[in-house]
């Protein structure tokens, strides 16, 4: 006799912050609802940033600071180590791995993206793809005391974490595939004086080489380069990027793009009891078009919009998100697009602070990066959304081109 599947009212599909704040979205319109999270994560939801950024630079802030307490404050039930494989969206039901089945009235696909990696790598704890806090507990472990780490990729979380494994009693040497620091996002100045602060901080460079191979012997991480150079360290960190996983989207026959699951400004998917939100959806953002985004401001806030809408509320999303990292003295955030094959024109505000103008070919404006600068962000998307030309804004802005 089959096991009759586990009814819930809202599902939600992932365990990261979209599913936090999803649950929080359902909660301020429907108080009694019944939902589960299915996550295969070891961990309940937590703030993802603080893995490559605040848990390295501040001591008093502690791994424990990063639990969201999802389940005690919008009483849902958690399922951890728990991976969906299969949606039934005629029946209403999902199944998983370990061939379980859930059903469903309304259901939210979160499940964010995974970290890429390096193929043929050695199964070993020494060598972690950062995503998330079983990641971070592994390279606690085989840093510090003056240990040598090696990372590897010139992105967000590389660069976060080379900085960061700096500051704490850490010796980096930080692989990347370009000449220079993010040179294809950031300005040649703005560029240089981030290197500068690595440089100054210790961490030694190994610019325009790709990693090959990676051998593990005697407990020490051995990392070949392209040009023949080996380096040994006492683990690997990659930070090569990331990618989505649409197979389970596939198999509920939801329609995607080249950007991911599409959904509506309400974040339904073509299946109306089936919602998605964070990184794996395409959605029509009212400044930019029909896009994606991989960040955690859009990840909160489409995850709580869509726990709205499932939840019987019309809420359409139409956060414009941003981009941002901090590292030692340096904090910048980016709306838009911002590549150097773009032109490029700098406002200087202040000592170190200043503001970088993308434009295309037709001299209307893409993106906008603030760079220490105290300036509104509301006030950024505001100018973005007026899609306005260069020579307007030459004429009520100090702007000098920069490459």
């Amino acid at each position: 006799m089959a096991t009759q599947a586990k009814h819930f009212n809202y599902l939600l599909i992932g365990g990261g912050m979209a599913a936090d704040q999803a649950a929080a979205g359902i909660r301020s319109i429907d108080q009694n609802g019944t939902i589960a999270i299915l996550s295969a994560d070891v961990d309940e939801p937590y703030a993802r940033p603080a893995l490559s950024k605040k848990l390295w630079v501040d001591e008093t802030f502690q791994e424990s600071d990063t639990d969201f307490k999802t389940a005690e404050k919008q009483n849902v039930e958690i399922h951890l180590q728990t991976t969906v494989t299969k949606i039934d969206p005629a029946a209403h039901q999902v199944e998983t791995a370990a061939g379980t089945t859930y059903a469903y009235d309304k259901l939210l696909l979160a499940t964010g993206v995974k970290a890429n990696t390096l193929p043929n790598l050695p199964n070993s704890d020494l060598i972690v793809a950062l995503r998330s806090k079983a990641d971070y507990r592994k390279i606690r472990a085989f840093s510090g005391q003056q240990k040598q780490v090696l990372v590897v990729g010139n992105g967000y979380i590389g660069s976060e974490i080379a900085a960061g494994l700096i500051q704490s009693d850490t010796q980096v040497s930080y692989v990347i595939d370009t000449p220079h620091l993010f040179d294809k996002k950031f300005p040649a100045n703005l560029s240089q004086q981030l290197e500068e602060k690595y440089q100054q901080a210790g961490v030694k460079f190994y610019p325009s080489k790709r990693a090959t191979a990676v051998k593990i012997p005697d407990h020490r991480v051995i990392l070949t380069l392209d040009d023949g150079t080996e380096l040994a360290g006492d683990g690997l960190v990659l930070g090569l990027g990331s990618h989505s996983d649409y197979r389970l989207a596939q198999t509920a026959s939801l329609k995607l793009d080249k950007n991911g699951v599409i959904v509506n400004k309400n974040l339904q998917t073509s299946d109306p009891d089936i919602y998605a939100a964070g990184d794996l959806i395409s959605y029509p953002d009212p400044i930019l078009g029909q896009t994606k985004s991989e960040h955690v401001m859009h990840a909160t806030k489409s995850g709580f919009a869509a726990g709205q809408n499932m939840a019987g509320q019309t809420t359409a999303y139409n956060y414009t998100p941003y981009f941002y990292s901090w590292v030692f003295d340096v904090s910048w955030e980016a709306i838009g697009t911002i590549r150097t094959d773009l032109t490029m024109y700098q406002e200087k505000l202040g000592v170190k602070g200043n503001l970088t103008y993308y434009f295309d070919q037709n001299d209307t404006l893409q993106g906008i990066l603030k760079w220490n600068a105290k300036v509104n962000l509301n006030h950024l998307r505001n100018l973005l959304s007026q899609h306005p030309q260069l020579t307007e804004l030459k004429k009520v802005l100090p702007l000098t081109q920069v490459d």
